[in-house]
């Protein structure tokens, strides 16, 4: 009997489980909430030139109260466009004495010279203004953002080989306390370049706190029930997701908001005391005693019975996972030889890319839409919730292939319709309908994969695969520095490359209904199953 099979006995996902497996959702919050965060201290906010040779004394000489002034001093010396004050451009009225009357339009047109005057009525106090992050400075918001991916790309190969080694619960507590010291490191960063390399060595602990939980969560119900729990944990990235956005709409300070991210991190540290130690890592590390603790602990809390002979059950378990850690023969450079499995990797590498910068792409974009910022991302990250609820549904009664592909489609198309709309309600309804589709086709093509890979490949599979959608979220903040020159361009790559993904996709096989493949020889014999039935469709 392996560990599976005893946990049939005392519970597969049994009330005790449902217990921690809330616990440890609730712990994965730190990620979401903070990956977000930066969209909300760089609120967009209004701004234009400061004349810094019209002081507000100025106006007093002609009895111009001082609410009045700033108001006159733009008047006269910001260049209207289409019926808006320039943003980033002023008269050059270098040397010019302040006139409430002077007439400007024959001046010459230059870029800010003194720094810019900010509108914080609607944004609130953000990072926009602390540190003039507008005009040529705005991309600086991009390059931050791309950085923080880094730092999660590098986090996530190295603390998973930390769980790895010392354990779960003392790796995610590991990841805790690096994520919160840098947390508060950010209240007291002074320039936007100490506050980019404090975030960005914040992250390289904090997509970790999402990849620990998430793989705890599988490990600690039964073979039968890892696909279901794998999906409810996508709930919580949502609730984050929502969480900081409903804050920060509130709020609308980023200092408080940070303060709140601090808090966030705090109030979750208990869950490390509460809950116990995987008992399949403690299997898999000789800890024999803790794991039989702890099966102890879920039958009794699940009100089961432990199977007399339990114990050699686990001995047996272990021996069994000694056997399969034997030299075999498949090894993880199969997926780059083996022609089939190249193919199928290649494919996966082109969609996984494309969701990794789609979904943030759509994401960052959402306050350039013509539809208000905060709205337009609390609409964002809402529809995640029914799109993991489809999800499900697809998954049990549908398939994999069709939907990844219908869905991938779907997303590109309505990046490419929301071209030609011009800014406005329906340009954000047929983004947030791009943004939809990609979170069903991305939370449908995790599941997928993990199904086409063979079982001795399927971790190095998967974790090289997470690295490749990591590498489209870096480069998704970097997109929208080329669209300062050529605005289409998100839309036009994200949809491009995510209708290109979805096509590729049907090269893939279905998997649903199939017996996960062990050895070589079952994925050729899967590969060519698919062969037989498109030759049977066609």
């Amino acid at each position: 009997m392996a560990l599976d099979d005893l946990l049939i006995h005392i519970g597969e996902l049994g009330r005790y489980q449902w217990f921690i497996f809330v616990l440890a959702s609730l712990g994965t919050l730190p990620c979401p909430v903070t990956l977000f965060s930066q969209v909300f201290f760089t609120v967009p906010t209004p701004h234009w030139c400061s004349v810094g040779d019209w002081g507000n004394d100025a106006c007093s000489e002609y009895g111009i109260d001082t609410l009045e002034c700033e108001e006159i001093k733009r008047n006269v010396s910001i260049p209207v466009n289409n019926g808006h004050y320039e943003e980033c451009m002023m008269y050059n009225i270098t040397g010019v004495q302040f006139d409430p009357y002077l007439d400007a339009t024959n001046f010459s047109v230059t870029s800010c010279q003194y720094g810019w005057v900010f509108d914080e009525t609607e944004s609130g106090r953000t990072l926009t203004t602390k540190f003039e992050l507008v005009c040529h400075r705005e991309t600086l918001i991009h390059v931050s953002q791309s950085l923080y991916f880094i730092g999660c790309l590098i986090g996530c190969p190295l603390y998973g080989s930390i769980s790895d080694r010392i354990g779960r619960l003392y790796s995610w507590g590991l990841c805790l306390t690096q994520s919160l010291i840098f947390a508060i490191g950010i209240i007291f960063t002074s320039n936007f370049t100490s506050y980019t390399i404090v975030r960005t060595l914040m992250a390289i602990s904090n997509y970790a706190l999402w990849i620990i939980p998430f793989v705890y969560i599988t490990e600690i119900v039964g073979y039968r029930k890892r696909m279901l729990v794998g999906l409810l944990v996508e709930f919580f990235w949502a609730g984050g997701y929502l969480l900081i956005t409903a804050i920060s709409w509130g709020i609308k300070d980023w200092l408080y908001l940070e303060i709140v991210v601090i808090l966030i991190h705090v109030v979750l540290y208990p869950i490390l005391f509460i809950i116990p130690e995987s008992p399949r890592w403690l299997l898999a590390t000789d800890k024999i005693d803790k794991a039989e603790e702890v099966l102890k602990l879920i039958a009794k809390k699940n009100g089961k019975e432990m199977p007399p002979n339990f114990r050699e059950e686990l001995l047996d378990e272990k021996m069994l996972q000694e056997r399969e850690q034997q030299p075999d023969d498949i090894v993880p450079m199969d997926i780059f030889l083996n022609t089939t499995l190249l193919r199928w990797t290649l494919v996966l590498v082109v969609i996984w890319f494309g969701h990794g910068i789609t979904y943030f792409g759509l994401t960052f974009i959402s306050g350039d839409l013509g539809f208000p910022f905060y709205p337009s991302f609390f609409i964002q990250a809402a529809v995640e919730g029914p799109a993991y609820l489809f999800c499900i549904i697809l998954l049990s009664y549908v398939g994999r292939r069709y939907p990844i592909s219908i869905f991938m489609v779907v997303s590109g198309v309505a990046c490419i319709v929301a071209l030609f709309m011009p800014l406005g309600v329906w340009k954000a309804i047929i983004v947030f309908t791009a943004k939809f589709a990609i979170c069903v086709s991305f939370v449908v093509l995790f599941v997928y994969s993990a199904e086409i890979f063979p079982t001795a490949v399927r971790g190095f599979g998967l974790g090289f695969l997470a690295i490749i959608s990591l590498i489209g979220e870096t480069i998704s903040p970097l997109i929208l520095i080329v669209s300062h020159w050529w605005p289409p361009f998100p839309l036009v790559f994200c949809g491009t490359l995510t209708i290109i993904g979805g096509v590729l996709n049907l090269l893939l096989p279905e998997t649903r209904g199939t017996v996960l493949p062990e050895t070589m020889e079952e994925v050729e014999a899967l590969g060519k199953k698919e062969v037989e039935n498109s030759i049977r469709r066609s």
